[in-house]
């Protein structure tokens, strides 16, 4: 799914290119002119004119919803009108597709399975209502940031036009777990609204979403949280069939645990869950196996007795019955441990001790959970050193320190950056080195720090890992020298629009029943603006970023998400810079690497490692 989906990844990438990777500790939030906040606004009504352009409808109704999320931060009354006029060409759009299903011929298409939904396609009419099911969920979650009410009654509503039993079958499918993950949205702004739509949900079903929409009430507010963790048990309780699978007893089991030892903690806050809440928990597990008449010789089920007898050790012992587990240990490690894989498999050798070589000499092989361990704590040592470097070499530009040692912090650095495996690594390095050097008023150095990074660099990018290392260079110049970083980008942006067609040629080629690609446009919407940003986040584009370079050049930005050739990626470029400068919850200093991307640039080389 994930390589079928590289147009969005290199699309992606490169926006991010319209974002300097390096910081700027002196610029605060409220840096942000109204200058930058009215042309953003204006920005923001001619991009509505682009999207009303699009070919798809699925694409207009996504993109429409998005530009009205970013409009209720700025103007909440023109945000319900644009809304308002989403949620009614939504609803045409599922008339059309359920008279158009009533009417179609089913075995329309023999061509191959689905490009992205797997096995066969069906007619189109019903691929296309899969497309508009998943541009259903974006718009609820768009609307969920500023009006749960509104989202939850879109959401219920706007499949209520659907008489097709067919549809109302696929949709309850899709619905499932999707509104779990609309009431965690919703949580995350509004605990109250959380609680309230989360006893309503509990209802209906229990599953081990309910307990990630429980860890996020209890983040917003702890009483809250303490008010649906008990509302959960109790329902759990008083009818186990609502539940869906043992896994949810074990999530809750170690939510439980993890929040009553934190509780204990100086300044911690109140428990969701007592110790004899948790043994109930443990004897809810027990019945629940005990019940369960599926495969007792199944290891999945055999993995949860360990949490039962930590609790019930006499449970424990009638399940180890029950499941014919020869062992009779009790567990030593934490809850945590417990996951859905086999248990490890153990090479005797002939040896009673279970690690012996066989020969009696007690040195055989070696643990691998021991050998995980030191490879995990290896791995964050040298986590934690890169990050310190990084973090010596930002506070480099506020130093007081003479200049002959700072020379010297500086060579050190350029030694160490040259040591360091990775090219994406030592590009990213360099261009902080550079940066904190510029702020100290040397542009000569800064500019023959950044060549070193410009040799690391085609000229001529061909394949993805050449691009993102063009725009990481990008991203150094963008701060050391602003000049060069615009030019490098548009440039960037200018060879990819081949690669762009490219793709996009090559997506139609394959996808026969016109999933992602339909009449030459990609079918972005049906991704949505949560994959959008959860996509340039995974690839560095934080928001924060994004932000400062329009502070610095709006017009600029503006003209590099316009160099885009095709319309719905010049859409989609111009969505990623708006949100930036309009989303107004974001407080990250702009300038300021994102966490995210921090710890994978830091944890991450070229090579995996």
């Amino acid at each position: 799914m994930f390589k079928k989906l590289s147009i969005f990844l290199l699309l992606c990438s490169l926006l991010s290119a319209t974002v300097p990777a390096q910081t700027n500790a002196t610029e605060k939030p409220e840096d942000k002119t109204k200058a930058t906040q009215k042309a953003a606004v204006e920005f923001l009504r001619e991009t509505a004119t682009d999207v009303e352009r699009l070919r798809s409808m699925e694409n207009r109704i996504s993109f429409s919803s998005e530009l009205a999320s970013l409009m209720w931060f700025h103007d909440d009354k023109e945000a319900k009108g644009m809304y308002g006029q989403v949620v009614s060409d939504f609803k045409q759009l599922m008339m059309q597709f359920d008279g158009e299903m009533n009417l179609a011929v089913t075995d329309e298409d023999e061509g191959g399975g689905g490009f992205l939904f797997g096995g066969r396609g069906g007619n189109k009419v019903q691929r296309k209502f899969r497309i508009a099911m998943t541009v259903r969920q974006q718009i609820a979650m768009s609307l969920a940031e500023h009006a749960p009410d509104l989202a939850l009654n879109f959401f219920y509503d706007s499949i209520a036009s659907v008489a097709n039993p067919e549809f109302r079958k696929q949709a309850e499918q899709m619905d499932k777990y999707f509104e779990s993950r609309l009431l965690i949205q919703i949580a995350e702004s509004d605990a109250a609204k959380g609680v309230e739509y989360g006893r309503e949900s509990i209802k209906r079903q229990i599953n081990s979403q309910h307990i990630e929409l429980l860890r996020k009430i209890y983040a917003k507010d702890a009483g809250k949280g303490v008010d649906f963790g008990q509302a959960l048990l109790s329902a759990a309780k008083s009818d186990p069939k609502r539940v869906e699978g043992l896994g949810f007893y074990q999530s809750l089991i170690v939510f439980a645990e993890g929040n009553l030892e934190a509780s204990k903690k100086t300044g911690g806050k109140a428990a969701v869950y007592s110790t004899t809440e948790i043994r109930d928990m443990a004897e809810m597990l027990y019945q629940a196996m005990m019940a369960d008449g599926k495969d007792v010789e199944s290891w999945q089920r055999r993995q949860y007795i360990p949490i039962v007898e930590k609790y019930l050790p006499g449970r424990g012992a009638q399940l180890r019955a029950k499941y014919k587990d020869p062992t009779n240990t009790a567990p030593t490690v934490g809850l945590a441990s417990a996951t859905n894989r086999p248990p490890a498999r153990v090479v005797t050798s002939g040896t009673t001790s279970g690690i012996g070589s066989g020969n009696g000499s007690g040195v055989g092989l070696q643990n691998p959970a021991t050998a995980y361990e030191r490879e995990m704590k290896e791995r964050e040592e040298k986590a934690k050193a890169e990050a310190k470097m990084i973090e010596d070499m930002k506070k480099l530009g506020q130093s007081d320190l003479p200049k002959e040692e700072r020379d010297k912090v500086i060579a050190q650095a350029r030694k160490i950056i040259a040591e360091t495996k990775g090219k994406d690594k030592k590009i990213v390095a360099l261009g902080i080195l550079a940066t904190s050097v510029a702020k100290l008023g040397d542009k000569d150095l800064a500019n023959e720090i950044m060549l070193d990074a410009e040799r690391l660099v085609t000229t001529n990018p061909k394949n993805y890992q050449d691009f993102m290392y063009t725009w990481l260079l990008a991203g150094g110049y963008a701060e050391a020298n602003p000049d060069k970083a615009f030019p490098l980008l548009e440039s960037t942006i200018l060879k990819a629009n081949v690669t762009l067609d490219a793709f996009v040629r090559v997506a139609e080629f394959i996808d026969v029943q016109e999933e992602l690609v339909d009449d030459g446009e990609v079918q972005v919407g049906m991704f949505g603006g949560e994959m959008i940003r959860g996509l340039t986040r995974e690839l560095g584009a934080a928001n924060s970023l994004i932000r400062q370079l329009a502070n610095a050049d709006f017009n600029r930005t503006k003209g590099l998400a316009n160099t885009f050739d095709r319309t719905e990626m010049r859409v989609l470029a111009k969505m990623l810079v708006l949100r930036a400068v309009l989303d107004k919850r974001s407080t990250a200093k702009p300038g300021d690497l994102d966490k995210d991307t921090e710890a994978e640039l830091v944890l991450t080389d070229e090579d995996g490692n």
